[in-house]
């Protein structure tokens, strides 16, 4: 699992308070590479990590995030020739 900067967590911040649709891509506990979008609406800590909350009620955990409405999460990065017609 990939640890996430202050800088992106910040800009997470950013895009709960704009209250806008947002693309996000994530990895699941099988590896798959899913994505939704939706609005976020806050940042939770729980005692199994820190989690995305989203208006559908989703919830994604923040070490799962691969790219957040264009921008890869660190340690990510590889992962844009894969997404390049997805985004």
């Amino acid at each position: 699992m990939t640890t996430l900067t202050a800088p992106y967590i910040d800009m997470l911040r950013s895009l709960i308070a704009l209250r806008k649709y947002v693309k996000i891509f994530y990895s699941t506990d099988l590896n798959e590479l899913l994505s939704v979008t939706s609005i976020m609406t806050s940042l939770e800590n729980r005692s199994d990590g820190d989690y995305i909350q989203l208006a559908s009620g989703e919830s994604i955990r923040l070490d799962r995030l691969v790219n957040v409405n264009g921008v890869y999460a660190p340690g990510h990065e590889d992962y844009e020739s894969c997404l390049d017609c997805r985004i």
